[in-house]
């Protein structure tokens, strides 16, 4: 019998640690209201609804866009640094150089 509970035990420690992990959309939506919500054509609201729950197909596009996005920022001087979102909102600051 405890040779049983050992797996277990393994498989649930396992999937807490990966549910743990961030999802890459909710990483792209932060970025994006946080360094770009004043941009033609970014509507929090959308971004949110469009990439909440997202599958691992996604994710993958999440990832990514938001690695295109931050990459095009460095290239016209865009430092941003995106806040965190809790129940109080999300905070974030964009300078530009």
């Amino acid at each position: 019998m405890p040779s049983l509970i050992r797996p277990l035990i393994a498989a649930t420690a396992l999937s807490l640690v990966l549910g743990c992990e961030t999802n890459p959309c909710d990483d792209y939506v932060n970025y994006m209201c946080d360094c770009h919500d004043s941009d033609p054509g970014v509507d929090c609201q959308a971004l949110g609804n469009t990439y909440a729950n997202a599958d691992v197909q996604l994710q993958d596009e999440c990832t990514i866009a938001l690695e295109d996005q931050q990459d095009q920022d460095a290239i016209d001087g865009l430092v941003c640094t995106t806040g965190t979102t809790g129940t109080t909102g999300t905070t974030g600051t964009t300078t530009t150089q």
